[in-house]
């Protein structure tokens, strides 16, 4: 009798592992598909990027610094995103973080300066390029959303009492969630 009680006590913390795993490991495919559709729209918002600044330094004084600071940091969001191939762990996303709020704090000055330059403003081919930019950002916000909820779900699932002991044996850890990013408005 007591060997039918400790063979069903082992089987159940067996069955409960393999049940932890496998969430885990759905929650974690989910985090690492996010990562891939938020990296392939940043991609696409930086080659969009350099589009528009090579057209958009043509209007602006040979000194402007602007164009070469957009260019500077969309290479730094590049060289981010290439040392983090997979969603990063916790703390290890502090470059990517910066260089994405210093790229979108100049593509909203950008914004602004294009609206306050009639030529510039009224140019067709320019202002397709920044649309094609600004739907890309849209994109890349959305997809920072629906990466963050994927992370956030995943470590609530890892901060859970019993899963908490058993995730690192397991291989779990957790992820960081991206800096909350914003679309650029007419604002």
């Amino acid at each position: 009798m007591e060997q039918i009680i400790a063979l069903s006590l082992l089987v159940a913390v067996a069955a409960w592992m393999v049940a932890s795993f496998a969430r885990l490991e759905h929650l974690n495919r989910r985090v690492q598909q996010a990562w891939k559709k938020w990296n392939h729209a940043t991609r696409r918002r930086n080659d969009c990027l350099g589009d528009f600044v090579t057209v958009y330094a043509s209007y602006l004084p040979r000194e402007d610094m602007l164009p070469r600071k957009m260019r500077r940091w969309a290479e730094d969001s590049r060289r981010a995103l290439e040392e983090l191939p997979h969603a990063p762990m916790l703390g290890s996303s502090e470059s990517l973080g910066l260089a994405e709020k210093h790229l979108q704090r100049l593509l909203r000055h950008t914004r602004r300066l294009m609206e306050s330059n009639p030529p510039v403003d009224a140019n067709e081919q320019l202002l397709g390029l920044y649309q094609a930019m600004s739907v890309s950002l849209r994109m890349q916000v959305e997809e920072a959303h629906y990466y963050n909820r994927s992370v956030h779900d995943y470590n609530a699932a890892l901060d859970e009492p019993i899963t908490r002991l058993v995730a690192p044996l397991l291989g779990f850890a957790p992820v960081d969630e991206l800096a909350q990013l914003s679309p650029l408005s007419k604002n």
